[in-house]
C-alpha cells in the first residue's frame, strides 16, 4: 500500500512539473547565476543534445532550489564555506586561498619588466587593494598571509607604493559582490592626491541608486537572501567626459543600460575593456594619468577625471604589452599600477 501511495505521489509531482514546463514562459537570462539560459530555440537546432541543458535551465523554481542547496550545505552540514564563499557580518566573501607564491613572483616580474622597458621617463607608483578575504579571521577561516604579500611587493617592486589597505573596512564592499562601493572611494582619491600632487576636494556628487543589484557572489548565497542597491556618483565634469574604448568606440562614463544586464557593476565604464582613453574637456591642466588596472579601477576612475586632462586605462587581462606599445606614449606621464590582491594571487590572467 505504501509503495502504491509513493508511486502515485511521484506521478502527481511529475505531472505538476510537466504542466509547469508547458505553461511557464522561458527565461532567457539569470541575474542570479549571471549567465544566459537555454531557451526552446536550442531544441530547434539540436533537440537530442540540447534537451538536458534546456530542462536544467528552465526547471521551475530553479533559483530557489539552487539557494536551498546552499542553505543545506551551510546550515545543516555546517560547512564553513559553500561554493568557496564565507559569510561574515552578512557579507559574502569569496575565498582567495592558498597564497600562490609563483603568481606573486610572476606579478612582480611583469610589473618590473614594464617599468624597466617602458616607464623610465615617467613617474611610476603602485597601489594594491585588498580583496574581502583580507577581513577574515585566521582562526576561523582559510586565509592568506596578506601582510607577507604586501611586504614582498614592497621589497621587490622597483616603484613607489601608495598604501591604501588601511583605508578600508569590510562595510566598504558590496555584500554580494567582490568590489568596493564607489561611494567609499573618495578617501582613496584623497590618498592618491597626496602622492600624485593634486589637491582633491570631494565635490557635491549627484547620487544615483539602482535596485536590485545581484553581485557576482549572489548565486552562492543562502536561501532567500535579498539583493542590494548599487550607487554611482556623477557631476558635470563626469557627465561631459567621454570614454573611448578600443573595442567599441566612444561611450559615456556611466553606461546605464548595463544596469539591467547580467552584471550591473558594468555601469562603471561599461565593464571589461582592454584599453580606454578618457578625456576631460573641462581640465584646468595638461596632466595625464595611465592606470594599469583590473575591474576595481572601473568605479574609482570616474572620481579622478576632474584632476586630469586625460586618463588612460590598460587592462592586461585583455591586451598584451606589445599591442599597448603600438598605441600609447608613456613619456612624461604619471603611471599607476592599481590592482586587487585577487590579481596578485592569480597573475597568470595578465598577458605578457
Amino acid at each position: 500500500m505504501k509503495e502504491k501511495i509513493v508511486s502515485i505521489g511521484f506521478i502527481i509531482i511529475l505531472f505538476c512539473f510537466s504542466g509547469l514546463f508547458i505553461i511557464k514562459k522561458d527565461e532567457s537570462l539569470s541575474n542570479v547565476e549571471r549567465r544566459k539560459l537555454k531557451t526552446k530555440d536550442v531544441l530547434k537546432k539540436d533537440f537530442v543534445n540540447n534537451l538536458e541543458d534546456y530542462l536544467s535551465d528552465q526547471f521551475p523554481m530553479r533559483n530557489s532550489l539552487i539557494q536551498l542547496n546552499t542553505f543545506f550545505e551551510r546550515y545543516l552540514l555546517q560547512q564553513k564555506d559553500s561554493n568557496d564563499v564565507y559569510i561574515k557580518e552578512e557579507v559574502l566573501i569569496e575565498k582567495n586561498y592558498p597564497k600562490n607564491q609563483e603568481s606573486i613572483k610572476n606579478f612582480i616580474k611583469k610589473i618590473n619588466e614594464i617599468n624597466a622597458k617602458d616607464l623610465q621617463n615617467s613617474e611610476v607608483y603602485y597601489a594594491i587593494i585588498p580583496d574581502k578575504s583580507y577581513f577574515l579571521e585566521e582562526t576561523k577561516h582559510l586565509k592568506m598571509d596578506f601582510l607577507s604579500i604586501y611586504q614582498q611587493l614592497k621589497n621587490e617592486l622597483n616603484l613607489k607604493e601608495i598604501p591604501v589597505r588601511d583605508l578600508f573596512t569590510l562595510e566598504d564592499y558590496y555584500q554580494t559582490d567582490i568590489h568596493l562601493r564607489q561611494e567609499k572611494y573618495p578617501k582613496v582619491v584623497e590618498r592618491l592626491g597626496s602622492v600624485l600632487d593634486f589637491d582633491y576636494k570631494p565635490s557635491t556628487y549627484e547620487t544615483n541608486h539602482f535596485y536590485p543589484f545581484y553581485g557576482a557572489s549572489y548565486q552562492k548565497a543562502p536561501l532567500f537572501r535579498n539583493p542590494e542597491s548599487i550607487t554611482y556618483l556623477t557631476n558635470e565634469t563626469i557627465k561631459k567626459a567621454k570614454a573611448k574604448h578600443l573595442e567599441y568606440g566612444e561611450q559615456p562614463i556611466y553606461e546605464t543600460d548595463k544596469l539591467n544586464s547580467m552584471d550591473a557593476y558594468n555601469v562603471f565604464l561599461g565593464g571589461p575593456s582592454a584599453l580606454i582613453e578618457i578625456e576631460n574637456p573641462e581640465a584646468s591642466n595638461e596632466k595625464e594619468l595611465i592606470i594599469f588596472r583590473d575591474s576595481f579601477a572601473s568605479s574609482l576612475t570616474p572620481l579622478l577625471i576632474s584632476e586630469y586632462q586625460k586618463i588612460t586605462l590598460i587592462d592586461l587581462r585583455y591586451i598584451s604589452m606589445n599591442q599597448i606599445r603600438e598605441r600609447i606614449n608613456f613619456n612624461n606621464k604619471e603611471v599607476l599600477f592599481l590592482y586587487s590582491t585577487l590579481i596578485v594571487n592569480n597573475s597568470h590572467l595578465l598577458k605578457n
